[in-house]
């Protein structure tokens, strides 16, 4: 591949389209107090990728390190502040509706360090408030929580299971009150002996046992059941109540919020129940000391906790009400503080990428932008410093300094530059000139000849089919994008398999809902992933619902129906003796000097030959789509190898490759539109079968079975010997002319042909340069002496930052795909490269060929699978009449519409889109698209994610 052209005069109207933009590579070069505002409204322009000159660092080497560490500790105290507000609910709408930061200027650094200041005030206030409220909160929690085992055990205690209960009513004297516990829990006792394993007889006995209550999550019940079970051998007593009403915490220092039960253990001796305790605290389980006693006792203890509770339940709600009144505060200032911080992270991330000279305190960076913005990216950094020199001065840039646009620079090597020598001749004070002359800023074009990156210029209706082709690789730079004949191309491939008007229209009526409504969904946030392709292709849609409602027209098909839009050119004739009763086939006519207007003729839908017609007619057109597509494909390779001016790949490529092409498929096209034109059964001949002819067009060439037209064997013979001879030219030409061209190069004193290219390329840049010198006014406009220290006139010497891994210069091959590298020409590489190019080359023509009858495939089974749909649904409503007709008939047409939508419209349109996509990618973009380039990606302020 040969050297990059970087295009000189460049208008704006160039839509880089068809070939990607031509790019620059300039160099910055900056103060260290200029570099953020600079890199400020760069960003703000959008149109400059710069490099990493400092690849080879750690990012904890680099020079804004620092800067970042304080941006990272302000983002991480937003995403705080956010999940707080998220957590209160205090978020109703879209936060970044009231966003003003995006058309602010940017914050002085003064202005960031208040910033940062009100910033982690509000945070150490949010926090402060956020931490009480959950502690308070949690106080609350664990009183409620011992409020709720206390009524547990008032109630297990009141409950007798063995009849207590029904005794206690029998008494009418006695109230709850005054009920014994002990008395109920003996009862109690009695009834579960067994488990116990001896019978309580006496209220002594009884009083030695000791009792545990507490709350334990619901999931650990079973366990804490079988481990007590086991432990204490059965001596025990347990009982669990559960908590419905609400989550409590795990434990005391946890978050997790879980379903509790209540626990209630009798069990004897202080061993076993030091034992308990530490088997219910590995558990996360709480016990409550102030469960134990009698029913004064507790009702003491109960009251108690319920006054605490409504204490607490007043603070927790005055700490919440001032919580959310800062967060209401800090919330219409959070959008701006959000977009300020991520710009500024962006600023000093690609700070980072510039390399540094401690000597001179000055950044210097390198960029690629298009070249039609390079006198915008002068004006702005002028602007700039403008802007910068008068805010110094404390006057007004006309009484100080007036930069007008009659002392821009015009030169190509430095076309911008403000510093104590541009500086002389205004009137400016001794002790400002030093200050004024601190603020420098220098663009300039690099003469380079590596690889640019590949950008499109696109619009919304352009993106979503670059997207395709982007999808599939990026193309190389400034060679033939796919993705403008895709505009065409894509929806009609799909069309054809999807020919339908009524499905077309469907698919239309959606793709202009999402356009009508494409402000307010493009503004909504967190679409779902499926409806954000729909809406990013909704112009894709459209024009795939334009082109099937078209060629559904061609086929004649609406719904499985046909339409009678003109009158047929055929007619049926009915015998005298036809009984419509039993029925019977009858022939149609074809009524003389009568051609359907438009498409395929409405009398072939019910025939018996339907299929048999419809079938032979789409399989051909499939080939001939198939044929023209990758021809068109082929012929952009062409384009591509004239504007690169590689004779070599047109004489060893192309040309075989074309030949090739249209000697076997081009010559099978050609019988294919012949005999359609040709009335065969007026004639009384029988048509031949053009896969048998191709077939033994190879096989056994100058024998024709079934003769197609006079001299058919001499003309396949003759097609077949060219196909023969292109084979060879493929394989051999290239190679054989770039070793003829590297002894050359040798024989010329350069050490290979990539030598040679890369010093024609130097020269040419030379040559450029003297004859803009030349053209120049006589002015000195050449960048400081400081900026560069690199000697000129050294032309074998390359500079290199010392951080920069990329060299300065490398072939075009190694981003473009060409066939030389940095290691120098390889014969053996060329030639193994060739070969695989031949032989993919001549099967892909066969092969890609043949999988252009998948437009012949889809679009029959969409057609059989609609007219199965209409039969087994709403045909099946007509002919009714009454209640069960118009009931049968809606219900009918509801599931007849449903299905049609998800199963023809949806998975159907679905499945051609994949297959479209397909052929664009193997079968068409496989002739011409190399696709290793790189995409372009500038530095812009678009991308922060509000």
């Amino acid at each position: 591949m040969p050297p990059i052209r970087l295009t000189d005069n460049v208008s704006e109207e160039n839509e880089a389209i068809f070939r990607s933009a031509p790019m620059t590579l300039v160099q910055f070069y900056v103060t260290i107090e200029l570099a953020r505002d600079m890199v400020g409204v760069l960003g703000d322009l959008g149109n400059v990728q710069f490099r990493d000159l400092n690849s080879k660092l750690t990012p904890f080497q680099r020079t804004f390190m620092n800067e970042l560490r304080g941006i990272e500790s302000m983002m991480q105290q937003l995403n705080y502040l956010y999940s707080v507000m998220e957590k209160q609910n205090t978020i109703k709408s879209d936060i970044y509706v009231n966003l003003q930061a995006d058309t602010k200027p940017l914050p002085t650094t003064s202005e960031m360090d208040e910033i940062k200041t009100r910033l982690s005030e509000f945070h150490q206030r949010i926090k402060h408030l956020e931490e009480s409220f959950i502690n308070l909160d949690k106080k609350k929690l664990k009183c409620v929580e011992n409020r709720s085992v206390l009524n547990c055990l008032n109630d297990f205690h009141r409950s007798n299971l063995v009849g207590g209960y029904d005794d206690l009513h029998q008494h009418d004297d006695e109230t709850e009150e005054d009920y014994d516990d002990n008395q109920a829990l003996l009862n109690e006792r009695r009834n579960h002996s067994l488990e116990i394993g001896y019978e309580v007889h006496n209220m002594e006995e009884f009083s030695s046992f000791n009792s545990l209550a507490g709350t334990i999550s619901r999931d650990k019940v079973p366990i804490l059941r079988n481990i007590l079970w086991r432990t204490l051998r059965g001596n025990l007593y347990f009982h669990d109540i559960p908590l419905d009403d609400e989550k409590f915490p795990v434990n005391e220092s946890s978050s997790e919020f879980v379903h509790k039960n209540v626990f209630i253990i009798f069990i004897h001796g202080d061993f076993l129940k030091t034992r308990v305790r530490k088997i219910i605290q590995s558990l996360d389980g709480i016990l409550f000391d102030n469960a134990n006693g009698g029913s004064e006792s507790r009702l003491e203890t109960l009251n108690e906790i319920n006054s605490k509770i409504e204490d607490l339940n007043n603070v927790v709600e005055s700490t919440k009400e001032q919580l959310v009144t800062e967060l209401m505060v800090f919330q219409e200032l959070y959008p701006d503080y959000c977009y300020i911080v991520q710009r500024e992270k962006l600023i000093y991330e690609a700070l980072n990428k510039f390399d540094e000279d401690s000597t001179r305190r000055c950044l210097v960076g390198e960029g690629w932008i298009p070249s039609w913005d390079f006198e915008k990216i002068r004006t702005t950094l002028r602007n700039l410093i403008r802007s910068k020199t008068s805010r110094q001065d404390g006057s007004s840039s006309n009484s100080t300094i007036n930069l007008s646009e009659s002392t821009e620079v015009n030169t190509q090597t430095s076309l911008f530059a403000i510093d104590d020598n541009e500086l002389t001749g205004f009137e400016i004070e001794d002790e400002d000139e030093q200050e004024a002359g601190a603020l420098i800023a220098v663009v300039n074009e690099l003469s380079t000849n590596r690889v640019p990156p590949t950008y499109h210029k696109t619009n919304k209706f352009t993106a979503a089919f670059q997207s395709i082709i982007d999808a599939y690789g990026i193309a190389t730079y400034q060679e033939v994008n796919p993705g403008l004949a895709t505009i065409i191309t894509f929806p009609f491939m799909f069309s054809i398999m999807f020919g339908d008007v009524g499905h077309g229209f469907i698919v239309l009526l959606m793709a202009l809902y999402l356009i009508k409504n494409e402000i307010s969904f493009g503004n909504m946030r967190n679409k779902d992933e499926i409806f954000e392709m729909a809406f990013s292709g909704r112009y894709i849609i459209l024009l795939m619902g334009v082109f099937s409602i078209y060629t559904g027209l061609i086929y004649n098909d609406i719904f499985s129906k046909s339409m009678n839009i003109f009158s047929s050119g055929w007619k049926y004739v009915i015998p005298e003796n036809y009984d419509i009763k039993k029925g019977g086939t009858l022939i149609a006519e074809k009524i003389t000097g009568k051609t359907y207007p438009f498409g395929l003729d409405w009398a072939w839908h019910g025939t018996e030959n339907n299929l048999l017609f419809t079938n032979s007619y789409k399989m051909k057109l499939s080939v001939l789509m198939g044929y023209t597509h990758m021809n068109y494909s082929l012929m952009f390779s062409l384009v591509n190898y004239l504007f690169f001016k590689s004779r070599v790949d047109i004489i060893g490529n192309f040309i075989p490759g074309f030949l090739f092409m249209q000697s076997i498929f081009g010559y099978l096209s050609l019988t294919i539109v012949y005999k359609w034109s040709v009335d065969w059964f007026g004639s009384g001949r029988q048509p031949p079968g053009l896969l048998n002819m191709l077939i033994n067009m190879f096989l056994s060439p100058g024998t024709i079975e079934e003769p197609l037209y006079p001299g058919q064997k001499y003309i396949q013979i003759f097609l077949v010997l060219i196909a023969a001879i292109c084979v060879p030219w493929l394989l051999i030409y290239k190679p054989l002319v770039l070793k003829k061209q590297n002894d050359r190069a040798i024989q010329l004193g350069y050490s290979d042909l990539h030598s040679q290219r890369q010093h024609s390329f130097l020269i040419h840049e030379e040559e450029r340069a003297l004859e803009l010198q030349n053209n120049d006014d006589g002015l000195n406009h050449d960048p400081p002496e400081s900026v560069f220290d690199v000697d000129d006139d050294d032309d074998d010497e390359e500079f290199r930052f010392p951080n920069d891994v990329e060299p300065m210069f490398h072939s075009a091959g190694g981003h473009g795909g060409g066939d030389h590298d940095e290691e120098g020409f390889n014969f053996g590489d060329i030639v193994i490269h060739q070969v695989i190019h031949t032989i993919e080359f001549c099967l892909n023509c066969v092969s890609h060929t043949a999988s252009y009858l998948r437009l012949w495939a889809l679009s029959l089974a969409h057609a059989q699978l609609s007219t199965v749909l209409w039969s087994m649904t709403i045909q099946n409503a007509f002919g009714r009449t009454g209640a069960v007709g118009v009931i049968s008939t809606v219900v009918l047409f509801a599931m007849w519409f449903s299905l049609t939508v998800c199963i023809l419209v949806f998975m159907e349109g679905t499945s051609a889109m994949l297959h479209s996509l397909r052929l664009h990618w193997v079968e068409a973009m496989s002739k011409f698209f190399q696709g290793e380039g790189y995409a372009y990606e500038p530095f812009t302020f678009k991308s922060i994610d509000v």
